[in-house]
């Protein structure tokens, strides 16, 4: 029997279309394969439930990402939370997240999907500028946000989450201020800002090869996220991760169990899990995905055990995105060892370098290690 976690994420890999920045694991055009996909996931997660510890605890958070899960219909999405709370159970105060866009849902939609159990929705805004939507391949227009919002509000949910996106092509640093200032009027529980990493392989990788498009230089996208961190925190967020800010008491639950390094399952098309100390992928292709589970298969893509130093810099670096940092003793029960003398020498350079602070029993980033989280990556894993 394996240890049971009391985290699930569920990967719905379909979208309407393709964003020009994405480079998640979605498929456009792939209707088709709905009603085998969800059969697929129902029968990864009643497969995966036989072999749980059962005296283990049951769910506290289930968390539907994608892709967009909302191109699925309500009943569709309800059978795979079904699915979960039969195989694991759900704890009588569960986080159920669902990731939308703007354009997949509405009152209708939303007042099922609430009566269904779903109870935190997550909007993929990234701007209330209809023309840098229209530039990064967008479908909504910054009214449908407000429009969801509000079809949310009405539906009964209370705990919704606004993604933005920041250092678009183009964007100016006004612009960003606007796209703030209109989440802040919407108030939602949960804020979550990302600055735009082209990729390649991706429409904007290609586009910036070709010099179509430039990007976003340091100094502007410093004072962008120095912005979004003057602003939201005025307006009563919690700066509790990198990239998060929520509402007193309304920190993503799901999303904090990553950050600390918990384990959880994994279920869906290129859905990663970590349980029993082993990380896995599930295979990438919708199509691959359904074979396999219909043939009772291997449906993982890979799966490791880090070695213990890898999981040592693992460790830390997720835990530093928390503002809260490190405590240095919870760390050292947990894995036996003493941060501050495992990692001396570079703590000792990052110190000098206002990058880290160790007050008291915690080791934290600075604000200026905030602004250069990935200097302060590279060191932990250099030496990892």
């Amino acid at each position: 029997m394996i240890s049971c976690p009391r985290t699930a994420y569920i990967h719905i890999p379909f979208c309407l279309s393709k964003c020009r920045y994405c480079d998640f694991n979605s498929f456009a055009g792939s209707d088709s394969l709905h009603d085998e996909y969800v059969d697929a996931i129902i029968a990864d997660i009643e497969f995966t439930a036989l072999s749980r510890d059962s005296a283990l605890a049951k769910l506290d958070t289930v968390y539907f990402g994608g892709g967009t899960p909302t191109v699925l219909k309500p009943f569709a999405l309800a059978r795979i939370l079904a699915a979960a709370k039969a195989g694991f159970g759900l704890a009588e105060n569960a986080e159920v997240t669902l990731e939308a866009n703007p354009d997949t849902v509405d009152l209708s939609s939303l007042h099922v999907l609430k009566g269904f159990g779903f109870n935190r929705l997550s909007l993929g805004a990234q701007s209330f500028c209809d023309d840098l939507l229209r530039d990064i391949g967008r479908r909504h227009d910054s009214a449908a946000t407000v429009r969801a919002v509000r079809a949310a509000r009405q539906a009964g949910f209370d705990n919704l989450g606004l993604d933005l996106m920041f250092a678009l092509p183009g964007e100016t640093l006004e612009q960003w201020q606007s796209d703030l200032d209109k989440a802040l009027e919407l108030r939602p529980e949960h804020l979550s800002v990302y600055e735009l990493t082209i990729e390649d392989g991706t429409p904007f990788g290609e586009a910036l090869k070709r010099g179509d498009i430039s990007v976003t230089d340091e100094d502007t996208r410093i004072e962008m996220y120095e912005a979004a961190i003057e602003k939201l925190t005025n307006a009563g967020y919690e700066h509790y991760e990198v990239s998060n800010f929520a509402l007193p008491g309304r920190r993503s639950r799901h999303n904090t169990v990553y950050w600390t390094n918990h384990s959880y399952y994994g279920f869906g098309a290129g859905a990663s899990g970590y349980v029993a100390g082993e990380r896995y992928r599930r295979i990438s292709n919708p199509l691959e995905y359904i074979e396999m589970i219909a043939l009772a298969g291997n449906p993982n893509e890979f799966s490791e055990t880090l070695a213990s130093d890898q999981k040592l810099g693992e460790i830390i670096m997720l835990r530093l995105r928390l503002l809260e940092g490190i405590d240095l003793r919870e760390f050292e029960a947990e894995t036996g060892v003493n941060l501050l003398e495992r990692f001396s020498e570079v703590i000792e350079k990052l110190v000098a370098r206002w990058l880290l602070e160790t007050p008291d029993t915690h080791m934290k980033l600075t604000h200026k290690g905030l602004l250069l989280l990935n200097d302060v990556a590279s060191a932990f894993q250099a030496d990892a």
